[in-house]
């Protein structure tokens, strides 16, 4: 509008006031914040403001070209402006309520849950800018939840983000000098609500905006153009309108014990409460509290890892009450004991007590373990004891938690309590739990108790109307907070996976209970790959060897091959072998959606009936995978090696291959035994060539003191179209095996040296500890009881005394001692060089000063990472920013040892889940041998034994039928053998007779059993005499039936 002199006087006026009056578009805005210091201070920000951005935006998919997408679900969404209240109103979707709903951030933070699964009740969402904002700060898993919710495009929801920071009709907020950041968002995001009321008020829809915070909802009672609602009550309102939908039961749960459940009685506080955020800030800040990641197995033990300087180390919680409702993964604020309450380092937390109390046996069958369980510490690569005023013995720190700075829950997979069909007189401990926290409401609601399977997470309380529905079901449910007077933390339920018990359904819920990521890889991280033809050619700083017989050696179908193998003669009569490796990061740049999705998975998961890849399909089965009869990129380690083995020379090489073969391990195998002719097949010379040189290094590396271990190990035969397994074989490990084996140690080694004088403080390695005497002092005492000698003192002198130790007439037991021997072993972790100090380095089962990964960059994401350092080494690549902080290495080392433990553990459940579906199979159970690993002496126990199955792969615990007290029953502890009746006896190693099966726990729980068939304890003597009679009789004289068949 311009002025203009004709007008009159009160045009002026007019005008005069309008400018005055008009919103500015530009903002000084100020609020207060609290320092590191602890100090309150005043921010003042510059903002600029728009007129043109109408209601918001929306996104549609306009991508012409979809059929080339690489997933179907992948979309183009681009947002488009709403310019009016008109347009508005034809975008937005009919429904029961005709609400247009205004999500604030506690909704985003805490009710996605809601927000995901009502697109027909509330099909019209807001998103104002604010509320994005906030929750990214605060949870950034919520946000991207967030968003993905808001660019759904094409179906039966509208979704408005509204950009109210930069809009000029919701971005001012009035003047307040007393005023938080946090009061100015509420505002603009009421400001959002009202401004979309006052356009939508001659329409047939209405606003509403949903929060939970009170004291918003309050200063919004005095707009008549929108109505501000809490989560539950419009949920309620939403369920009466859509009978069965059951929205209620997905809201989040902040209430008290009357409103959950529990005794109404309880109203004292269980736990203490928790230090506010700005007494944290500055307790962290002037050294009273240390912060730290609390991490846990169970909700009885956990530890967090401090940090001072460049110094780690792990301070113990003990307790409940210490731990105060922290649960793993939670980022703490913990203030440590006095030293009087520090532990011995010789102490464990869950070691038997000194008044001879007994631990209570598990006997539950499972799995065979394959190395000993590596501690929390370990696994994060921090000590747990330090020295105190140079005292002999160092001290393990203990603490308690005072407060949370970052809560990490999450959703669990698990079941609602249902009490056992079996009657029993005594109550188990989730049936205690169930009885004083399970009630009715007056509602119609109940209050169940979910046990999670993750056994690190305690049992929730959720408030639902689906109890019954939910009896025999797996079912999701979210924690949401944990109040000081509940002993156990409130959520909701999110989602029903399946039938307990079912194949499909258990997969899913051991993927969830172990963290494994599993979901399709996001769109950012595809648009990172290769387009689907994209061709491999020759570029000049690859070295060409095309011209080589490399040949691959795999299991039968394997679609990874990371790894290939040539060996070729020289005029000077050595050989020239090569390792050429996978080159993933060819195609995975550093920092890029794929990196980061690589470093968070950190490992391929391979369960018994599928894989989980690391890396999306198009490398892992295509592009990166050194298929026969292709070129691909490589990463070759090239040695010259003389006939005798001795290494000449090594170079590194960026190389383009060309394999001439994809052999499985019995197609090599058969090439190792052809005779010594010459056929003229490339590949037969180049595998007897590779043979009789891993033979050789295989001798060296003995002779230098690795050990030659064993595992329980076994593979499933599926059916083609169901995938339930039908028979149980033992791993066949050919020579062919080891050959791989030899030259893929032999070329990790070479490269961590490589790295190392490069790189001596950043260079990711893998260590093996020496295992103390502790850990074997129960291996030796079993294995001196039958007259062997284990040696521990140093990995060859094991070495020697496991070769020694044979019966035989039990070949077996040998195996046996070797399985024992590498549970007393921690497992190999990934650290940082720079962390410990070179004699640190060594890894003991291999008898190696340094050694790392590199062989399998395809499945494990530190073979990425020494890829890197290496290309930095030999002048390729330059070393990534984030590889040269050993704060950041030591964070990445801690995530690879999680997730590779993980990914063990969920495939020891998938192989223990179909060991269950095999044997279910047979309702008569299947007999077979068995070894005995443990005989229980304690006096006052009842009498059992562990055994382990080698068919199955499976070992448990038999409880003898046998009273602790009986007279007949003979405990010789130093012999680990127990004797009954003076007639038979079992001792450790023995090779016994038992019969395997499956209980039904309850309709839809069953477990494995193993009971005792042979020797029979529970028979007199005499007796069992009397029946072997009877049996030899039966067979001498058939009966007159069987004579009558015979004629």
């Amino acid at each position: 509008m311009e002025y203009e002199d004709h007008d009159s006087e009160s045009d002026r006026e007019n005008y005069e006031s309008s400018i005055v009056t008009a919103p500015s578009l530009y903002l000084r805005p100020g609020y207060f914040r609290q320092t590191r210091k602890g100090k309150i201070v005043k921010s003042l920000s510059e903002r600029y403001l728009r007129d043109d951005l109408g209601l918001g935006c929306y996104y549609v998919d306009e991508d012409s070209n979809k059929k080339n997408r690489r997933v179907k679900e992948a979309t183009n969404a681009v947002p488009r402006t709403i310019e009016d209240a008109t347009q508005l109103v034809t975008l937005l979707k009919p429904c029961y309520c005709n609400a247009v709903v205004v999500c604030d951030t506690n909704v985003l933070l805490h009710n996605l849950d809601v927000l995901e699964q009502s697109a027909s009740q509330m099909p019209n969402l807001v998103f104002p800018q604010t509320a994005l904002v906030e929750c990214r700060a605060n949870r950034r898993v919520a946000y991207d939840r967030s968003v993905e919710i808001m660019r759904q495009v094409g179906g039966d929801r509208l979704c408005v983000f509204f950009p109210d920071v930069h809009h000029s009709q919701t971005a001012h907020v009035a003047e307040d000098d007393n005023a938080l950041i946090n009061d100015e968002n509420d505002a603009r995001i009421r400001n959002v609500a009202a401004l979309l009321g006052e356009q939508l008020r001659h329409s047939r829809y209405k606003v509403i905006l949903l929060t939970d915070d009170k004291g918003s909802r309050a200063k919004a009672d005095s707009c008549s153009d929108y109505e501000a609602r809490s989560v539950r009550s419009w949920v309620q309102e939403l369920d009466q309108l859509h009978p069965g939908s059951s929205l209620s039961d997905l809201v989040a749960q902040h209430g008290g014990p009357a409103a959950i459940g529990g005794k109404d009685t309880v109203t004292n506080d269980i736990f203490p409460h928790h230090v506010g955020q700005a007494d944290l800030s500055l307790g962290v800040k002037i050294g009273r509290y240390y912060r730290g990641v609390l991490r846990s197995k169970d909700p009885q033990s956990a530890f967090v890892t401090i940090r001072r300087g460049e110094e780690r180390v792990a301070v113990t919680i003990e307790g409940s009450q210490d731990r105060n409702r922290a649960i793993d993964g939670d980022v703490v604020a913990v203030e440590l004991h006095t030293l009087d309450k520090w532990l011995s380092s010789s102490m464990n937390v869950n070691d038997p007590k000194e008044d001879g109390s007994t631990i209570k046996k598990d006997s539950v069958v499972g799995i065979a373990d394959e190395t000993a369980e590596p501690s929390l510490n370990e696994l994060s690569n921090v000590p747990e004891s330090i020295t105190v005023n140079d005292a002999a013995n160092a001290l393990k720190p203990t603490g308690k938690i005072v407060g949370i700075l970052r809560r990490n829950f999450a959703s669990y997979s698990g079941s609602i309590f249902d009490k056992p069909s079996s009657s029993s007189s005594e109550l188990s401990e989730r049936e205690k739990i169930a009885l004083d926290n399970e009630r009715d409401h007056p509602d119609g609601t109940s209050t169940c108790v979910f046990f999670p399977v993750d056994n690190k997470v305690p049992p929730i309380l959720i408030r639902t109307s689906q109890r019954e529905s939910f009896l025999g079901q797996r079912i999701v449910c979210a924690m949401d907070s944990w109040p000081a007077h509940s002993l156990y933390p409130l959520g909701h339920y999110v989602e029903t996976i399946g039938p307990a018990g079912s194949k499909d359904v258990e997969t899913k819920v051991l993927l969830q209970q172990f963290k494994i990521a599993h979901e399709p890889f996001s769109a950012a991280v595809l648009a990172c790959l290769p387009p689907n033809d994209y061709k491999i050619e020759m570029v000049p700083d690859r070295t060409d060897l095309r011209h080589l017989p490399v040949l691959s050696i795999d299991p039968p179908g394997c679609k990874d091959i990371d790894d290939a193998l040539h060996c070729i003669d020289l005029p000077n009569g050595n050989y020239q072998v090569g390792v050429s490796i996978a080159d993933v990061t060819h195609y995975v740049s550093p920092g890029t959606a794929i990196d980061l999705e690589a470093a968070n998975r950190s490992t391929s998961t391979y369960l018994v009936n599928k894989r989980l890849d690391m890396l999306p399909a198009l490398l892992t089965t295509d592009l990166c995978s050194l298929k026969a009869n292709v070129d691909r990129y490589a990463f070759s380690v090239l040695w010259e090696v003389t006939p005798n083995a001795e290494i000449v020379n090594v170079d590194f090489k960026k190389s383009v291959i060309h394999s001439i073969a994809a052999l499985t391990y019995q197609q090599a195998q058969s090439f190792i035994d052809q005779p010594d002719n010459d056929d003229g097949d490339p590949r037969v010379g180049a595998v007897k060539r590779l043979a009789s040189l891993a033979r050789k290094f295989r001798e060296k590396r003995i002779e230098a003191g690795a050990l030659t271990l064993a595992s329980p190990e076994v593979k499933f035969v599926l059916d083609s179209e169901s995938l339930n397994p039908t028979d149980v074989q033992a791993y066949a490990l050919l020579e062919a095996n080891a050959l791989v084996e030899e030259f893929m140690l032999l070329a990790n080694i070479t490269v961590a040296k490589k790295i190392l004088r490069h790189y001596p403080t950043l260079s990711v390695l893998r260590r093996h500890p020496s295992p103390n005497r502790a850990m074997f002092e129960g291996l030796i005492s079993k294995a001196r009881c039958r007259g062997f000698d284990i040696d521990i003192e140093t990995s060859k002198r094991l070495a020697d005394s496991l070769d020694a130790s044979q019966i035989e007439s039990e070949p077996y037991v040998n195996k046996l001692l070797r399985i024992l021997s590498t549970r007393c072993m921690s497992p190999a972790q990934y650290f940082c060089s720079g962390e410990y100090r070179p004699l640190d380095w060594h890894h003991y089962g291999l008898a190696a000063p340094v050694y790392t990964h590199f062989t399998s960059p395809i499945r494990r994401y530190a073979d990425v990472c020494v890829h890197r350092l290496l290309a930095a080494a030999i002048n390729v690549a330059p070393l990534p920013p984030h590889l040269s902080s050993k704060s950041y290495l030591h964070d990445l080392c801690a995530n690879m040892n999680r997730r590779h433990r993980a990914a063990q553990l969920a495939g020891r459940a998938s192989v223990q889940l179909h060991t269950l579906i095999f044997f279910a199979s047979d309702s008569g159970g299947k007999e077979e041998d068995a070894y005995v690993l443990d005989v229980d002496t304690a006096k006052k126990s009842e009498p059992s034994i562990s055994v382990m199955v080698p068919r199955y792969g499976i070992e448990g615990r038999i409880k003898l039928g046998l009273a602790a007290d009986d007279p007949k029953l003979v405990r010789m502890a130093d012999q680990h053998k127990i004797v009954y009746d003076n007639d038979v006896s079992i001792q450790v190693f023995d090779r016994i007779r038992v019969k395997i099966w499956v209980r039904e726990v309850q309709d839809y729980q069953r477990e494995l059993v193993i009971d005792l068939v042979g020797p029979s304890l529970t028979k007199s003597s005499k007796k069992r005499g009397l029946e072997d009679k009877q049996k030899a009789d039966s067979i001498k004289s058939p009966s007159r039936k069987q004579a009558r068949r015979k004629k």
